[in-house]
């Protein structure tokens, strides 16, 4: 597939290479907050001797390269970063997305087939050059990763796995998954008629549904594919050497467009979701396909994307389209379960079929033990912060985006009492065939704002905290802005010591500890903040350490936390509470202690009222009908609890918050809110000294 990958009349800049020195200082200042002075000080040491021996020359390499190439870092980050990774890339590597729920509910069959209609239509337009090029703010971004998004399949290999490209000749069909077994959807050429089109993929996929028997998970050959590479290199090996059938019906599979997966489960939960579209049990994908959409029995539907050479960013322009189509056709088509009459050429849908032998059997029986050993290891949690968002951020003349990333470390503080090395995705897309920088979190600043939060609270006043805390945001702020500039640290230092050559010694920066501890992302974090998501997320990207979407919403801020069994419900717990600090921080820096403390006073008040409320027989805390938080949020306004004590901005807050509980609920969210308040907040927002 060809699309023009400058997205623009004029060429795109090159990227940058920084310069050594810079690089060296951003460096610095970066890795110094995470170690001891001695541990940073033996780095250091090695770091001013490679920029007096083989720096130079090395810089003079990518000098050369980037003359020679579009982008000098292009080839050497998808190795790096992806082809020679050999963990699995169901868990370590694909992102998923869950989209909202359309404002009807459709039948799977029929969302499905809307789905394929829309996502075909889009790879048309996308080919015919006729697509509008991506911009933000009037700013083109680079197109080249689209011509990856349709018809691509990564492969295993012995050492190092590739992408393949198919032509459009042999990959205008549909790949469907249901109950672990694969078919070929062929469609014919688009009509005139949009739900003529959809009706008659919709009876395909309907009699796929109603037909297929369940397939024993020991014949999954999809479940090879969430194993760790070089398992799934020999197991692949095996499979295509069983019999030519199965060569012939994994090529089919592979070359399709793109996969539908119809899949069994009804999540409902946003934790229910997120696993599904996460990995779900493994054997209804084919997780090395270019992209995969789910679509669940109950009609919800997600995504699930191959990352060797797309990023999340990229398909979200084909995920708006896909949302925007569902819920248009939600909206105008006939009534579910009504089909239009089948008309001219129809689709056709062809199980694949696979051979299988001992060997290959025994490939799946490991893959299967290893795919539920992993998802057992492994705790997704989400939370979804409805207290405020983006639009009280902005009201605290901060970054939403930096606040966020200062939550993160605060409750990872918190919980471990040390603060990571942390990972942002910041895009350089500005850029030729531009990809990703990292934007390294931690500051001086931003660490010494965490031990005044938990460490010492008594010894600086809440002014000197939110001080800290601002200094923190802006210069993470800064950063990331650097980082879009093609002026980061990570792409720099990798380029730096890829550029040695194999015959040449290597320098002693590159293993030493401070050096590549800085860059274990025990926080990997990245931000995709879009009105048609209802999930997003990925795995952890070492053992140690956590993967965490989030999204930034007007009203809410939205977590997605997963780790081998660290503590994720934890650190979300923690980011709860940090979030909500952090608003107290920003928003009562200003205030003397005797001012907060009245407000205190007036949330103990409440809590006190609401003890007597409840012990009295002939004043209800709440209608007796109203047992649900939505029935009591429904009830009339004079039939929900008021506090007759505390009519402060803060009381008045929390009580609107509680009184969507039922009774027997308030008091225990009173009491639990009050002690965290009390134990937490005010240990350091009244210090002794100020």
């Amino acid at each position: 597939m060809t699309v023009n990958s400058s997205s623009s009349a004029t060429p795109l800049a090159k990227l940058p290479i920084p310069e050594l020195h810079d690089t060296v200082a951003r460096f610095t200042e970066a890795a110094r907050p995470l170690f001891s002075a001695d541990e940073f000080e033996a780095c250091l040491a090695k770091l001013n001797d490679f920029v007096a021996t083989q720096g130079p020359s090395l810089q003079a390499r990518l000098a050369e390269r980037s003359a020679q190439h579009e982008n000098w870092l292009e080839e050497w980050w998808n190795e790096y970063a992806y082809f020679t990774n050999r963990a699995s890339i169901c868990f370590n590597v694909n992102y998923f997305f869950g989209f909202r729920d359309a404002p009807q509910t459709m039948a799977q069959a029929r969302v499905a087939a809307t789905l394929i209609d829309s996502a075909v239509r889009f790879r048309d337009q996308l080919e015919s050059g006729s697509m509008e090029p991506d911009n933000i703010r009037g700013k083109p971004m680079c197109m080249h990763q689209y011509q990856y998004m349709f018809a691509t399949c990564r492969h295993p290999g012995e050492e190092r796995d590739w992408t393949e490209v198919y032509q459009r000749s042999e990959s205008s069909h549909i790949a469907v998954a249901h109950k672990g077994r694969f078919f070929v959807l062929r469609l014919p050429a688009a009509s005139a008629s949009r739900h003529a089109d959809i009706a008659q993929i919709e009876r395909q996929l309907q009699n796929v549904i109603d037909t297929t028997e369940q397939l024993e998970r020991a014949k999954s050959i999809g479940v090879l594919t969430a194993a760790l590479r070089d398992d799934w290199y020999a197991a692949r090996e095996c499979l295509l050497q069983v019999s030519p059938e199965n060569a012939a019906s994994l090529r089919a599979l592979e070359s399709a467009a793109f996969l539908v997966s119809l899949e069994s489960a009804a999540p409902v939960t946003t934790k229910e979701f997120s696993l599904a579209c996460h990995c779900s049990d493994g054997i209804n994908r084919y997780f090395d396909k270019n992209f995969q959409i789910l679509v669940f029995a109950n009609g919800r539907y997600g995504f699930n994307g191959e990352h060797s050479l797309t990023d999340a960013t990229t398909d979200m322009r084909l995920c708006n389209t896909l949302v925007h189509d569902v819920e248009a056709v939600a909206a105008e088509a006939p009534v579910a379960g009504v089909l239009a009459p089948a008309v001219g050429e129809q689709p056709t849908a062809e199980e694949l079929q696979f051979a299988f032998s001992a060997e290959l059997l025994g490939h799946i029986e490991r893959a299967v033990e290893f795919f539920d050993a992993t998802v057992a290891a492994h705790e997704l949690s989400t939370l979804s912060f409805d207290s405020f968002g983006k639009e009280q951020i902005k009201k605290m003349k901060v970054s939403p985006d930096a606040f966020v990333q200062m939550a993160m470390q605060l409750a990872y503080y918190r919980q471990f009492r040390h603060v990571p090395a942390t990972y942002e995705s910041a895009s350089t897309k500005a850029f030729a065939r531009g990809r990703t920088e990292t934007s390294r979190s931690v500051s001086a600043h931003s660490v010494a704002w965490c031990k005044t939060m938990v460490d010492h609270p008594e010894t600086t006043g809440l002014h000197a905290k939110a001080e800290l805390l601002r200094k923190s945001i802006a210069h993470q702020s800064q950063f990331t802005a650097q980082c879009a500039k093609g002026c980061g640290i990570d792409r720099h230092l990798l380029g730096l010591e890829l550029a040695l050559q194999a015959d040449e010694p290597r320098h002693a920066l590159f293993s030493d500890p401070v050096f590549t501890g800085s860059r274990h992302w025990r926080l990997s974090t990245s931000q995709i903040s879009d009105s048609i998501l209802a999930a997003y997320g990925w795995g952890e990207v070492v053992d140690d350490g956590f993967g965490v979407a989030y999204r930034i919403e007007g009203e809410a801020l939205h977590f997605n936390v997963v780790s081998q069994r660290l503590g994720s419900a934890r650190l979300c717990q923690y980011l709860s509470d940090a979030l909500m600090d952090m608003r107290f921080l920003l928003t009562n820096a200003h205030k003397q202690p005797h001012e907060i403390k009245a407000e205190v006073d007036a949330v103990a008040n409440v809590l006190t009222s609401i003890k007597l409320l409840s012990s009295s027989p002939n004043r209800p805390l709440s209608p007796q009908a109203a047992t649900t938080p939505t029935e009591l949020h429904a009830a009339e306004p004079e039939a929900r609890f008021r506090s007759p004590f505390a009519e402060t901005p803060v009381a008045n807050a929390m009580v609107d918050e509680l009184d969507r509980l039922p009774s027997n609920e308030v008091i225990c969210a009173l009491e639990t809110r009050l002690s965290r308040f009390v134990k937490e907040s005010l240990s350091w927002a009244l210090p002794s000294t100020s």
